[in-house]
Parts: structure tokens; C-alpha cells; sequence
């Protein structure tokens, strides 16, 4: 069913909100959601969109300097009519942004300041770091996602997020690119647990490239069916649980470690206070200044990861997630398209820049770090011993 968007902005709604309080491109493609659409437009801004059930539909977003502008598309103009009227997409907004459980965000990057002078305190974060929020997503949606981020880098993990949706959810709607291209997307619903089938998912998802992660979702499936034949119930039930508790359910599912866990409980579990930790964080935590000297250099176990949890925990508090997710936007790689000018709200709070470490690498390998990087820096260490070698035989011949 082919659709078309509203005419912008008159035909969207809005709401009122500074990018220091949300910035969508510091938010949405940085390794939380790998479901959102992208598309630059001719003005040089951008257009995010994917879809949302209950009832399905897909939500489109734009940021201005004031607001972000949004729209519902509905496969029925009723629909449509009815989401705008009853404030549908707008109530998801706040609950999926956490806009009316953490309406100041710059509140709480002062906070940060002030629990961590010596580092959050001093650090230059810069405008990747503006407006960053933890996304409180789907349960299901947001398992398979982190299952699937393991030994992964952000476009694949798109890729085959994209991929399982086709495969398994019906299109929704088809509309045409807002970019000029003349492109289309069709949209799809991210597949329930009960679109999967019984026998035979392993194989369907190594078709579609999952690989060795196809068997832990088909198992993780399967252990959640047999401990509740309704598997968003049972996840719902999960977000109710303390944390040991949900972290032990978590840990019951094959595929799942300590740092999946704790990403699934942070983004959709209710509990912000929790730093998982990878390779990019470890490195990250290592350039502190009171970092312990026993924890530098050494491969990833399941004490050191328990050390730099509670370390950083201590350091940024109760919403340490959520410090996390801000320090980790504002340290990855540059953005491949626009991201928001800093203004006189910026938290960036001095000129000072963070001193980069390089401690051992971990053995893990998180979701923002590309194998194929790893392995390139690999080829290149094997080049250079091999010259040298080279060099040092020929110098003993003569």
C-alpha cells in the first residue's frame, strides 16, 4: 500500500524541545535502535522513520532549532486522523524518548559535572554529545537486537534487522523517500515473537547472514516460549524484577553475556543506573584520571568487567547509563550525515579534550567496533614484522 507524507510543516504536529534536551542524530544511530530510517533532505537536515505497532503505523521525525516535528502514517486515512486527534504518537514519544521521566537533560549533565570534576567535569564532549538519551525500547525488539550486535558493528546489525523484518512481518505501507531521490521504502513491522516459526529458524536466519548468532536466537526463542508460551508477556514481566533477578532471567538465554545483558536492561528494563561495558568503554574509562592502575592493560573477564562497572558507577551515579550513553555518542565516529549545531545550551562545559589511552583491547568486540578494522590493524602489525624480518636477513647475509 503505497502512502504519502503530510505536507511539512503544516501537516505534522510538534513538540517543544531544545536539541540540548534531544538530539535525534546524537540519539538514534549511535548503536541503541537499529530500526530508524535516514534520509538527508535538500534543506541539509534529516528525516528519521521506522515503524511502531499498537496500532501499526510508521512515525516520522524532523528537529528544528525548537521542536521536534513528527507525523503518523497510518495504512488508513481514519487511522491517520484518529492518532492525531487522540495524541497517540505523541504519548509514545515521551514514554520511547524518557521526555516525562527526564524532562532537563542539561540538569543532568550538570549533575555529572559534579559527580565526576575530574572527568565528565573537564572533558571537552562536543556536539556529539549534545542531547543524548537512553531510548526505553521494545523488550523484544531490543533482545534481538543486542544478541545480534555480538562481534558487530552498527550497519550490519541494521542490515540484518532490516532483513529479519522483511522476512518474517508483512509490508505495512510503501512511501516515497522525503530525500528527492524517487526512491520508496515499504515499511515493515518488527516481527513478534509468535511471527517466528516453530521448526527451522536457525537455518532462515543464516540464510539472511546472522550466522553463529542465528542459533542464540532460535534458542533463546525457544526457552522463552517453554517458560511462557506468550514471550512479550514474560519480557514485560521481566521489567518488573530487580536487577540480579532480571539480569539471572537474561543470563538463561543462550547468546546472552553479562554486557548484552546489561545493555537489554538499560534500554528496556527500567534500570539507568547500569554502565555495560566493551572494548570502546573500557578504553574510554582507562583515560581516567583515578582510574586504578591494576585495572590498565588487561583482557576482558568477568571480574575486570565487574571492576569497571562499579568504578564508573561510582563515578557518575543512579543514571550512570545514561552518563554512559553521553560519553560514548560524543567518542565514536563522526556522523555521516548532519548533526545539530551547538548553541549557548550546549553542555559542552570547557575546551579541554580528553586524553585518549590505549589500553589492552578486551577480547569482546562491541557493537560500534568493525571487525573488519580489527582485523586490517592485524594485517598491517604481520606486514611490518615480516619488512623487518626481511630487513634484518638481509643485512646478515651481507
Amino acid at each position: 500500500m503505497r502512502c504519502t507524507r503530510p505536507p511539512f510543516p503544516s501537516g505534522w504536529s510538534a513538540l517543544s524541545i531544545h536539541p540540548a534536551n534531544l538530539s535525534l542524530v546524537n540519539t538514534l544511530p549511535v548503536g541503541q535502535s537499529f530500526l530508524w530510517h535516514r534520509h538527508q533532505l535538500a534543506d541539509a537536515s534529516e528525516e528519521f522513520s521506522r515503524t511502531v505497532d499498537n496500532p501499526p503505523r510508521v512515525v516520522c521525525l524532523r528537529q528544528s532549532p525548537t521542536s521536534i516535528h513528527f507525523t503518523a502514517i497510518h495504512p488508513t486515512e481514519e487511522a491517520t486522523t484518529s492518532d492525531r486527534e487522540t495524541g497517540l504518537t505523541r504519548d509514545w514519544l515521551q514514554e520511547y524518548f524518557q521526555l516525562s521521566a527526564y524532562p532537563d537533560l542539561p540538569e543532568l549533565y550538570d549533575g555529572w559535572r559534579k559527580r565526576d570534576p575530574s572527568f565528565f567535569g573537564v572533558a571537552e564532549l562536543g556536539p556529539r554529545a549534545i542531547g543524548v538519551r537512553v531510548l526505553r525500547q521494545d523488550p523484544w525488539e531490543c533482545l534481538l537486537a543486542f544478541i545480534t550486535s555480538t562481534n558487530n558493528h552498527i550497519p550490519r546489525i541494521t542490515s540484518l534487522l532490516h532483513k529479519l523484518s522483511s522476512r518474517f512481518s508483512p509490508a505495512l505501507l510503501t512511501l516515497e523517500d522525503p530525500d528527492g531521490s524517487g526512491n520508496e521504502t515499504t515499511y515493515h513491522l518488527f516481527p513478534k515473537p509468535q511471527d517466528f516459526p516453530q521448526d527451522g529458524l536457525e537455518s532462515q536466519l543464516r540464510e539472511l547472514g546472522f550466522g553463529y548468532r542465528a542459533n542464540f536466537i532460535a534458542s533463546s526463542l525457544s526457552t522463552l516460549r517453554n517458560a511462557n508460551e506468550n514471550v512479550a508477556e514474560e519480557l514485560e514481566r521481566w521489567r518488573t524484577l530487580p536487577e540480579e533477578d532480571a539480569r539471572a532471567e537474561l543470563l538463561r538465554l543462550k547468546g546472552v553475556g553479562r554486557k548484552v545483558a546489561d545493555c537489554v536492561m538499560l534500554m528496556c528494563m527500567d534500570h539507568p543506573s547500569l554502565v555495560p561495558v566493551d572494548t570502546h568503554i573500557y578504553g574510554i574509562a582507562a583515560r581516567h584520571p583515578l582510574f586504578p592502575a591494576r585495572l590498565r592493560k588487561k583482557t576482558m573477564s568477568a571480574s575486570l568487567y565487574e571492576d569497571i562497572q562499579t568504578f564508573l558507577s561510582d563515578k557518575w551515579g543512579p543514571l550512570g547509563g545514561w552518563c554512559q550513553a553521553v560519553v560514548f555518542a560524543s567518542d565514536i565516529r563522526e556522523p555521516t550525515l548532519q548533526r545539530p549545531t551547538p548553541s549557548d545550551k550546549s553542555p559542552t562545559p570547557s575546551n579541554k579534550k580528553l586524553k585518549r589511552e590505549r589500553p589492552t583491547p578486551p577480547t569482546a568486540i562491541g557493537p560500534h567496533v568493525k571487525r573488519e578494522e580489527t582485523e586490517e590493524v592485524e594485517v598491517k602489525r604481520t606486514r611490518t614484522r615480516r619488512n623487518n624480518k626481511e630487513v634484518t636477513e638481509s643485512a646478515a647475509a651481507k
